[in-house]
């Protein structure tokens, strides 16, 4: 049965003072909630004061993470790296660009160390720009050079789908057929994708089915979120209207070997009740679970 997971920002930020929960502790406490497999989100490396992972002492806190991992028997199955608006080629700042990509870099050196098989980033897009080769051609002169590192690493790179509100602007990475096309453009097994179910319910809901079966054993990597197709909300599974009794036993049908992890905005949740909540979602995901198993 394909296994449940969380991201370790499901204990990050607080809603009290605005600082944030420690990997660590973030780590015990999704364990006491039921999960065994997590994803280390990263994506706050982006910015140096919201991530401790930023610092010139970065390695003790990896052994920290990893020290824990071992002391609750969990394990990093997928990681999501920092990113930053897509339609960005470069900053303006050419320190505020080196230091983007030295995290980039630094988070895929991370994933490797804590045993992670995949890392997720955002494709990078030209707005406005109909040809899907040219924003393939895009993609690769952004995203080769992390490839070729994440491959030396032992790890793979996920293309993650992306999120539309209005087909009038389309935007590269949003639909099925060109998320495939950007993967198999690649010709390497290190290179995969990763579905996003509240931005597929965006941007192609009246084909999610089609197009999720469409990706086959590309498929690396899911974010489990829910919405109502007219804004990105993260909300929990079966809050908004996407037909997860359809979509769950596809991933079985196409050999998914990855986790039903979850994605999920909770930033101003008290801390308190977070604990709780995350024990919800473990249940929430443990329907999803069963569901995959309704292969016709």
């Amino acid at each position: 049965m394909i296994k449940i997971s969380t991201m370790t920002t499901t204990f990050r930020d607080h809603r009290e003072d605005g600082m944030f929960t420690s990997y660590p502790e973030s780590i015990r406490r999704c364990r006491a909630a039921g999960f065994e497999v997590l994803d280390l989100n990263m994506c706050s490396m982006s910015k140096a004061e919201t991530n401790e992972l930023c610092g010139d002492d970065w390695e003790r806190y990896v052994d920290d993470i990893i020290a824990e991992r071992d002391r609750q028997g969990i394990q990093f199955y997928q990681s999501h790296l920092p990113f930053r608006n897509a339609s960005i080629v470069k900053f303006d700042d050419p320190v505020a660009e080196a230091f983007f990509w030295d995290m980039e870099h630094r988070a895929l050196e991370i994933t490797a160390k804590v045993g992670a098989k995949w890392a997720v980033v955002h494709p990078v897009y030209i707005p406005g720009e109909n040809d899907w080769q040219k924003q393939i051609e895009h993609n690769h002169r952004i995203y080769d050079g992390l490839v070729e590192h994440a491959a030396k690493l032992g790890v793979g790179i996920a293309f993650e789908n992306m999120v539309e509100f209005d087909q009038s602007r389309h935007r590269f990475a949003a639909y099925s057929e060109e998320m495939i096309a950007l993967c198999d453009d690649y010709h390497c097994e290190t290179v995969g994708l990763c579905w996003d179910f509240g931005h597929a319910n965006t941007a192609m809901p009246e084909r999610h089915a089609e197009g999720l079966r469409s990706l086959g054993k590309r498929l690396k990597c899911v974010h489990i979120n829910d919405n109502r197709g007219k804004s990105d909300d993260h909300v929990i599974p079966f809050s908004g209207n996407i037909p997860w009794e359809e979509l769950m036993p596809i991933l079985t049908e196409i050999g998914f070997e990855g986790t039903l992890n979850q994605e999920l905005k909770n930033y101003n949740l008290p801390d308190d009740l977070k604990d709780d909540w995350a024990r919800f979602t473990a249940s929430i995901l443990r329907k999803l679970q069963t569901l995959t198993l309704n292969v016709r």
